[in-house]
């Protein structure tokens, strides 16, 4: 018989390779045998987010939360599936709380931005991006995210800064229409 683990393991593989539901029914396998492990629910959740099935995906994170707390990873994850699901107000909540548990934390920052971004807050967005690569130099997509804000807001000479960078690190350029 498998183990949580082996099951965890398998249905991380699985979510990798992109099979979502191959990675669901492990980590339901695995949850039958620890139905308490807010790490299973959080993978679990992450495959159902992959495969589009928001509220399954948020029907996992809430119950691990429940579980285990609020932690800054996870309550980026119920960000994230709050952003994909179009409610921008509970993402940038989610976003926001795990800022305050954790105000190094990089990626809450970048998502926070895209929020504010999406919301038409350029200024709010320019702020959160900047403190992203503050926090992480190599930060690509903050560099990218935060370059197109700068274009928003008419700021030549740092959108041709923020490319620039973007350069040196290897990622897309200006041309690109991603």
């Amino acid at each position: 018989m498998d183990s949580p683990s082996d099951l965890n393991n398998a249905g991380m593989h699985l979510t990798d390779a992109g099979r979502y539901d191959e990675a669901i029914a492990a980590f339901a396998r695995a949850l039958e045998l620890s139905p308490d492990n807010a790490g299973l629910l959080y993978n679990r959740g992450e495959a159902y987010r992959r495969a589009g099935r928001n509220a399954e995906a948020q029907a996992d994170l809430e119950a691990a939360l429940a579980i285990e707390g609020e932690a800054p990873d996870l309550l980026l994850a119920l960000g994230l599936n709050a952003y994909e699901a179009d409610d921008f107000d509970e993402a940038e909540r989610h976003y926001e709380r795990a800022l305050v548990l954790s105000a190094a934390f990089p990626e809450a920052w970048n998502d926070l931005g895209v929020v504010k971004f999406r919301k038409g807050d350029y200024k709010g967005a320019r702020s959160c991006f900047e403190k992203a690569v503050s926090l992480r130099p190599d930060y690509e997509e903050a560099w990218f995210n935060l370059r197109d804000d700068y274009d928003e807001l008419g700021l030549k000479r740092e959108t041709a800064a923020a490319d620039a960078r973007l350069k040196k690190l290897g990622s897309r350029g200006e041309s690109d229409d991603d």
